[in-house]
């Protein structure tokens, strides 16, 4: 699950547009202004909005596009609406997701100096397109490292599945890994008594209306039996698959397909104003950015916990760790 980066140009920047998009795709989903994200049947403004809500980085690319005269002197500056849809950005993502990358020659607004920029020079192919020179890449390369850092850092905003992410940790994932670790080699899940325990989190591919339903099928397809388990707090449902037979047990395998996910699913109908059947390419963006924010909030929050990183695994709904 790749964070996703949207690249704005004017016509004219396309081919830096595409050079960056080239030196990012192995680790990052990457779109251009001119991959079909806008819809043919919405107001512009409108669809750059949702738009922007779909993304974790937003890269604005300030070509040197126009001539403006300014105090009597004339400057290269950027295309207007580039400079939009980079205001647009800011408010959107925030002064730490959304870059300017600008070709030297290009004068910024005073307002938005001091923020992050990247400064490239060009030269003029054969067809008189300016492409950047030679050390582009290293720049990109310096540029890379700050955002895999925010990643990593799980610097990704305050979605609403963030807010999910900590609220499942903190009152089921924690107080169930505390219990099986309380419990040492007697782990009681119903009538059976296990030597050890795992915890592994499902994250399903896409979301359904009804979760729980979603993983019951789930697990169901996958022979793991539903059973009560007992910490301190409170008496949880789980799904259990154990590896060997008889009364005593050797490991169980506690699974558990968030179904606290279900919020995410109301959240984006509610802000797309669903009112048909089915899921636009929009909401499927939104829903797959919501559930990759989900798992690397989680993830980090896995990692900070000692009972949990030695007991929690994710995996996808193929059972391959994520």
């Amino acid at each position: 699950m790749k964070p996703r980066i949207f690249i704005g140009s004017s016509t004219e920047g396309l081919a830096v547009a595409q050079r960056i998009k080239t030196f990012f795709e192995p680790d990052y989903d990457c779109y251009i202004w001119n991959d079909g994200i806008f819809q043919f049947n919405e107001g512009f403004l409108e669809t750059l909005l949702k738009s922007a809500s779909l993304f974790d980085f937003g890269f604005m690319i300030f070509a040197a596009d126009d001539i403006s005269r300014i105090r009597n002197q004339e400057y290269n500056t950027a295309r207007d609406n580039v400079l939009f849809e980079y205001g647009l950005f800011l408010g959107r993502v925030g002064i730490d997701r959304a870059y300017i990358i600008k070709e030297d020659t290009v004068k910024i607004p005073s307002d938005i100096l001091g923020v992050t920029l990247l400064s490239y020079t060009t030269t003029s192919n054969q067809d008189g397109i300016k492409i950047p020179n030679q050390d582009f890449e290293m720049q990109l390369s310096n540029l890379k490292k700050k955002i895999d850092e925010k990643v990593a850092l799980g610097h990704l905003g305050l979605l609403p599945s963030t807010v999910i992410a900590i609220s499942y940790f903190e009152n089921f994932i924690k107080l169930l890994a505390d219990e099986i670790i309380r419990q040492g080699d007697k782990i009681q899940i119903g009538d059976k008594i296990y030597k050890s325990a795992k915890i592994r989190i499902v994250i399903p591919r896409t979301l359904d209306a009804d979760m729980k339903r979603q993983a019951t099928i789930y697990f169901r397809k996958i022979h793991f039996e539903s059973y009560p388990i007992t910490t301190v707090h409170r008496s949880y449902p789980i799904y259990v698959e154990s590896t060997s037979e008889g009364n005593v047990k050797d490991k169980a395998i506690i699974a558990d397909m968030p179904t606290i996910l279900s919020g995410i699913d109301k959240a984006i109908d509610m802000y797309f104003r669903v009112g048909h059947i089915g899921k636009t390419q929009e909401q499927k963006l939104t829903e797959e950015r919501e559930l990759n924010n989900f798992t690397r909030v989680l993830s980090l929050l896995i990692s900070q916990e000692a009972f949990c990183r030695e007991i929690v695994e994710i995996v996808d709904d193929d059972n391959q760790p994520i």
